[in-house]
C-alpha cells in the first residue's frame, strides 16, 4: 500500500503540474489522497460492514424502488376518472340522392361531448385505503429486507472474525510443537528416548501444519463472502467484536414481541389491503353512476340539438356477479390471517432454537476461556516438564497437544455459533423492538 500510495503521489503531482494548478490545491488533493489510504487500513467494526453493506445494497434498492412506486398509486387511487371526449356522426345517409351528406338530411348530426362517471365517495376512500395499506406493506417488506441484509452481513463478518480467532490460536501452538521435536531429539541424543518419539513428535507438528492449511482455507472463504457484501472492504483488517454474550435486552422478551419479527411485519398491512378489497367488492353491489352532454351540429337549414345523458349500471345479477368475488376477497383475508398464524409458530420456534443456541454457546464460551483451555495449557506444561525431566513419556505430552488444538476448534466453533446466534437475534427484530 505505501509503494502504491507514493506511485500514485507522483503521478498525481505530475498530472497537477501539466494543468497549471496551484500548489496549494495541490497539497490539498495529495493530503485526501493520504487519508484515504489511510482509511483503508482502519480497523472494519461489525457496526461500519453493516452500514457500508446497505449503502450500494442492490436488494434494498429494488425494494426501495417498490417503496415508491406503491407510494405513487395512493393519491390517484382516491381520485375520480378522467373526463371522456365523445364525437362522431350520427344518421349519416348511405342510398338516394343525399348519400354521404354531411347538411341535406334532418337526422344527421355531427356530434361532440362529453361524459365523466362519478365514483361513490365510499370507493374511492376505500380504494385509497388499499393503495395506502399496499404501500405500507412495501415499506414493511423494506425494513424486512434491511434487517436481512444486515444480519447476512453480520454473519460474515462473524465467520471471518471467528476464522482468523482460530488461525491465531492454532499458530500459537507452532512454538510448542517445535519444543516437543527439539525434546524427543534431546532424549534420543542423550540416550533416554526412542527415534520413534522423534517421529511421533514430528507426526504431530505436521498434523498441526494441516489443521492450520485448513483454517487458512477457512478464512479464505469467509473473506469471499464477506467481499460478496463488501467488495471494497474486504482487505480491511476487522476491529474488535463486539460483545455476543450481550442482547442488549432481555432475551425472554424477545419471545413476548414475536409478532414485531421481521418476517412478520408485512401481515398487518396485506390484511389491510385485502380488506379493504372485500369492501370494495360489497360496494361495487351499489353502483355509480355518469353523466354525458352532447352537442350536435346538424346542416344550416335544421336546429341545432344538445343531448344530456345519465348511464346507471344495474347490477341485478348479483348472486352470479358480485356475491362470488365477495366471496373470493374473503377467502384471501382468510388465507393471510392463516399464514399469519403458521409464520408467527414457525418464527417463534426458531427463535427459541436460536436463544437455546445461544445461551449455551455464551456459558460454554465461558466455561473454555476460565477453566478448559487453562486446565488444558497446564496439562500440556506438566506433561513437557516430565518428559524433559525424564519422568514421563512423550506420549502424554504428544496427547496432551492434541487436546489443546482440538479444544481450540471446538472454542472457536463455540464462538462462531455465539456470534451466529447473536446476529440473528439481535437483527431478528427492528430496533424499537
Amino acid at each position: 500500500m505505501p509503494h502504491l500510495f507514493f506511485a500514485l503521489s507522483r503521478r498525481v503531482r505530475f498530472w497537477i503540474q501539466r494543468r497549471y494548478i496551484s500548489h496549494l490545491s495541490a497539497s490539498i488533493f495529495l493530503l485526501w489522497l493520504a487519508a484515504a489510504s489511510a482509511s483503508e487500513a482502519t480497523p472494519l467494526s461489525l457496526d461500519e460492514a453493516v452500514q457500508l453493506a446497505g449503502i450500494h445494497a442492490p436488494t434494498l434498492d429494488a425494494r426501495q424502488a417498490a417503496v415508491e412506486s406503491a407510494e405513487h398509486t395512493v393519491l390517484p387511487a382516491g381520485q375520480l376518472p378522467d373526463p371522456e371526449l365523445v364525437f362522431g356522426i350520427d344518421s349519416l345517409p348511405v342510398t338516394t340522392d343525399e348519400r354521404f351528406s354531411l347538411t341535406r338530411d334532418n337526422f344527421t348530426e355531427r356530434k361532440i361531448g362529453l361524459m365523466q362517471t362519478f365514483t361513490r365517495p365510499e370507493k374511492r376512500r376505500l380504494r385509497s385505503e388499499r393503495a395506502e395499506a399496499g404501500a405500507a406493506r412495501e415499506r414493511a417488506l423494506l425494513t424486512t429486507e434491511h434487517l436481512t441484509l444486515n444480519e447476512a452481513v453480520a454473519r460474515a463478518w462473524i465467520t471471518r472474525k471467528t476464522a482468523e480467532r482460530r488461525l491465531v490460536l492454532l499458530h500459537s501452538l507452532q512454538a510448542r510443537a517445535q519444543t516437543q521435536i527439539d525434546a524427543a531429539t534431546a532424549a534420543l541424543s542423550a540416550g533416554r528416548g526412542a527415534s520413534a518419539d522423534a517421529i511421533a513428535a514430528t507426526a504431530a507438528k505436521a498434523m498441526l501444519e494441516d489443521r492450520i492449511s485448513e483454517g487458512e482455507r477457512d478464512l479464505e472463504t469467509a473473506n469471499a463472502e464477506l467481499a460478496r457484501w463488501l467488495p471494497d472492504a474486504q482487505d480491511r483488517p476487522l476491529g474488535d467484536a463486539p460483545d455476543w454474550s450481550n442482547l442488549g435486552s432481555n432475551p425472554d422478551a424477545l419471545l413476548t414481541n414475536i409478532a414485531h419479527h421481521r418476517e412478520l411485519l408485512a401481515y398487518d398491512a396485506a390484511e389491510q389491503a385485502a380488506t379493504a378489497e372485500v369492501d370494495l367488492a360489497r360496494a361495487e353491489k351499489t353502483p355509480d353512476w355518469s353523466v354525458e352532454f352532447d352537442y350536435a351540429q346538424r346542416g344550416p337549414r335544421y336546429s341545432n340539438f344538445i343531448t344530456v345523458q345519465l348511464r346507471v349500471p344495474l347490477p341485478i345479477f348479483a348472486a352470479s356477479r358480485q356475491d362470488p368475488i365477495i366471496a373470493s376477497k374473503q377467502a384471501a383475508v382468510a388465507q393471510i390471517t392463516a399464514e399469519r398464524t403458521a409464520a408467527q409458530r414457525m418464527h417463534t420456534a426458531e427463535l427459541r432454537k436460536t436463544l437455546a443456541a445461544w445461551r449455551s454457546a455464551k456459558d460454554r464460551v465461558h466455561r473454555y476461556e476460565t477453566e478448559l483451555l487453562p486446565l488444558a495449557d497446564d496439562r500440556a506444561d506438566a506433561a513437557l516438564a516430565a518428559y524433559r525431566g525424564g519422568r514421563g513419556d512423550l506420549q502424554a505430552s504428544l496427547s496432551a497437544l492434541d487436546q489443546m488444538v482440538e479444544q481450540r476448534l471446538v472454542y472457536t466453533d463455540l464462538l462462531n455459533t455465539l456470534g451466529q446466534s447473536w446476529a440473528a437475534l439481535h437483527f431478528a427484530f427492528p430496533q424499537e423492538h
